[in-house]
């Protein structure tokens, strides 16, 4: 019994100096126990940090990549859109807007390989098109972009090019096009692939079109332009050969070769703000039959046109009648070729051109220089020179009729009209 008793006090003195211990432990932050729960608490919040920096990293993600929306037609992400697939076809037109976001961008190779697309329609909301955004549209016939190129007001370098939304790489039933697109003295030219099949292109909301535009695009039968265009480069249109009609009723400089090579073209119209006509700006227009008139062969220069370049219609042989409002470059012009009247119509011969030598120095040398004039050309009108130098109409047998203002009357150069028509002053 008393065996018993001491068991019985033993144990129960060892479960007091466990929990004496316990609350000791507890008390000054030792023990086993603590240390682990220490160590269990600081791998949690590094987890918890760890964990809290995957969810922030992740969130980043998810607000950098827009989430894709694909309606069948067109896959949107955020304010830019692609083709769903390379099948879609027939006439595709490009919404201003999705669910209230406006669609402002055509990412690089977005409908590359739709080779089933006759027409597109981008709608003004567009503000940038990446390279090649519509390479490979083999059946592409018909095309309305807000500008040209990469993006509006484009200018030196080859993102201002047509070529360029449909890019470098060849594909079946694309003609390879080459366009400069740099304005300094190094003429800067690159190669596109575009469509063959493309005969129709408007463009609804550009104000520049930077040199060599639409250069070479021969497969083209019409071009259409808003109005708001006050700027065209030189070269623009050159070797369009299909085109008909083009017009620019804002800008104030034809620049050179801007029309060269537009053998189809048959009309122009130059408005009332052009000052400057550049060199070869009409160059070889064998077609063209009117300029600021409706009645065929007639030209209508305007006075204020101040500045011509050299052969601006060399290759024009459908001239009866022309208006001008100087002889030659500019206004009392004396003792150059750039007085004569055929400087205008180049030294190059053409089909339907006469070759006819004039005198323009006035000293002992008296040099020389041949033109070719149209040859049914038969009108002359000169509005407001006052000059007309040595030699200026000289040879020129094809002339009926050379009217011309009398403030010139009084300064007229040797052999002026000699071989030609007597001039009537007005």
């Amino acid at each position: 019994m008393k065996k018993r008793f001491i068991m019985i006090l033993s144990l129960a003195f060892a479960i007091c100096l466990c929990f004496a211990l316990t609350a000791c432990g507890g008390l000054f932050g030792i023990g086993s126990s603590g240390s682990s729960s220490g160590n269990n608490n600081s791998s949690s919040s590094g987890s918890s940090s760890s964990s809290g920096n995957n969810s922030g990293s992740s969130s980043s993600g998810n607000n950098s990549q827009p989430k894709e929306d694909n309606d069948g037609t067109f896959i949107y992400s955020g304010a830019s859109i692609k083709a769903a697939s390379t099948s879609i076809s027939g006439e595709i037109t490009i919404p201003a807007e999705r669910n209230g976001t406006p669609i402002d961008t055509i990412p690089a190779d977005a409908f590359k390989g739709c080779n089933a697309i006759t027409s597109i329609t981008v709608p003004e909301s567009v503000t940038t098109i990446g390279a090649g955004a519509f390479n490979g549209c083999s059946s592409l016939r018909s095309i309305t972009l807000p500008f040209v190129g990469g993006q509006k007001g484009n200018g030196g370098t080859s993102e201002a090019c047509f070529g360029y939304v449909f890019g470098t790489v060849s594909y079946q039933s694309g003609t390879i096009v080459q366009q400069t697109y740099d304005a300094t003295a190094t003429k800067l030219t690159k190669s596109f692939c575009i469509p063959s099949t493309l005969r129709n292109v408007t463009i609804t909301k550009e104000s520049i079109l930077n040199r060599g535009a639409f250069q070479n695009c021969s497969m083209l039968t019409k071009i259409e332009l808003n109005d708001g265009i006050i700027q065209v480069g030189a070269s623009s249109f050159k070797n369009c050969s299909k085109i008909e009609e083009i017009n620019l009723p804002s800008i104030s400089i034809i620049p050179d070769s801007l029309f060269s090579g537009c053998i189809s073209l048959k009309k122009f119209t130059i408005n009332e703000n052009v000052d400057t006509i550049g060199s070869y700006a009409f160059e070889g227009c064998s077609a063209l039959s009117s300029i600021n008139s409706e009645k065929a062969g007639e030209f209508i220069i305007p006075n204020s046109v101040t500045s011509i370049g050299e052969s601006i219609f060399n290759g024009c042989p459908m001239i009866k009648s022309i208006t001008l409002p100087f002889v030659g470059s500019e206004k009392g012009n004396s003792d150059t070729s750039e007085a004569c009247f055929g400087y205008i119509f180049g030294t190059a011969s053409y089909q339907g051109g006469t070759i006819v030598q004039q005198t323009y120095d006035a000293v002992a040398t008296k040099l020389t220089k041949s033109f070719c004039i149209p040859s049914i050309l038969r009108t002359v009108t000169i509005t407001n020179e006052s000059v007309i130098n040595r030699g200026a109409f000289q040879n020129c047998s094809m002339l009926q009729t050379i009217t011309i203002n009398k403030g010139a009357q009084s300064s007229v150069g040797e052999k002026a009209f000699e071989n030609t028509a007597k001039p009537t002053w007005v």
